[in-house]
């Protein structure tokens, strides 16, 4: 496994191989709002100079670009070895601000926040949905693109998210970042575990509330599953809407949640044989027999988090995915 890593000097601008004094790497990426994270040790072999908060740091394996970053903390022990953490661009969006978005998609919203702190992106699939307007008042930056994707994924199915591509912030599509990769009996997984829970995001009953200023009552709208409510009881989603929106389109969101959120959560953690192709938000085959009766047997399951640890030259990564 060829490894190559370069820091640079904020100072002085030199960049430095350190790719012979580093070990223990971590790199870890969520399909979340959270940054792509970067640890790694490093001996002291350069008096220190070399390396500070916010040194860019890039990590390539075998050729392949892995992470590009920037360092947020350095801790050192008796050892005299230098523990770092850098983080990627996603990082910089985790500050508040305030927005007022209209007639916006999702893709729009992202380039605009990204755009205004400077933050190197590229929309490479885009949203036609137009999201209801808005006002995100002292909100944190990455949240507010977050619920944007989150709405547009209830209201139309269409999964957006972001990840950032080695120095860039990608608006990306899961429906279209599938892979050919299968992780199963023989093909790469060493152990797993399985849940299947109505504890957390599951509800069988939706219940919408708008205050209506002309008429001064408040209007409730419910829907639910029945069946469901015998079996788990009632798991109520609660949420007030937009005063302009009109009796139809109150329902038709109703349904939509119930639709989403009315069944159970299905985690699946797995402990794999390291491939660096398996990044969040991609689609992996699952070919595992022991578990041909909880999730689908050959079908795709999308990589909702991911670390990729080397260490003595061996490559292993944890996941979890969400079965769809």
């Amino acid at each position: 496994m060829n490894i190559e890593m370069i820091v640079q000097n904020t100072n002085t601008g030199k960049a430095y191989d350190v790719s012979d004094l580093i070990s223990d790497i971590e790199f870890s990426q969520e399909i979340q709002d959270n940054p792509g994270k970067l640890t790694f040790n490093i001996q002291d072999g350069l008096n220190g100079d070399y390396i500070s908060e916010g040194s860019p740091v890039s990590l390539k394996v075998n050729n392949n670009n892995i992470f590009f970053g920037y360092i947020f903390k350095l801790g050192k022990d008796e050892k005299n070895e230098v523990k770092v953490t850098a983080y990627d661009q996603l990082r910089y969006l985790k500050y508040k601000d305030t927005y007022v978005l209209k007639g916006l998609t999702c893709n729009q919203i992202f380039s605009k926040i990204c755009n205004d702190y400077n933050i190197r992106c590229k929309v490479k699939f885009s949203s036609n949905y137009v999201l209801p307007a808005r006002v995100e008042d002292n909100k944190n930056l990455a949240e507010i693109i977050q619920r944007a994707f989150d709405q547009t994924l209830i209201d139309t199915g269409d999964w957006f998210f972001m990840r950032d591509n080695f120095g860039t912030l990608e608006h990306l599509n899961v429906w279209e970042e599938r892979t050919t990769l299968a992780i199963g009996d023989e093909s790469l997984l060493t152990g797993y575990s399985y849940e299947s829970s109505i504890d957390d995001e599951t509800y069988n009953q939706v219940k919408l509330v708008k205050e209506n200023k002309e008429t001064k009552k408040r209007e409730v709208y419910i829907v639910k599953d029945s069946k469901n409510i015998n079996k788990w009881g009632i798991l109520q989603y609660f949420d007030k809407v937009n005063e302009k929106m009109n009796e139809a389109q109150i329902k038709e969101r109703a349904e939509m949640l119930l639709k989403h959120y009315n069944k159970p959560k299905k985690s699946l953690k797995l402990e794999c044989i390291g491939d660096f192709r398996v990044k969040a938000g991609c689609g992996v085959v699952l070919v595992i027999e022991g578990l041909k009766n909880d999730v689908p047997f050959n079908k795709y399951a999308i990589v909702l988090s991911v670390s990729h640890k080397i260490e003595n030259n061996k490559h292993m990564m944890s996941l979890e995915v969400e079965v769809v």
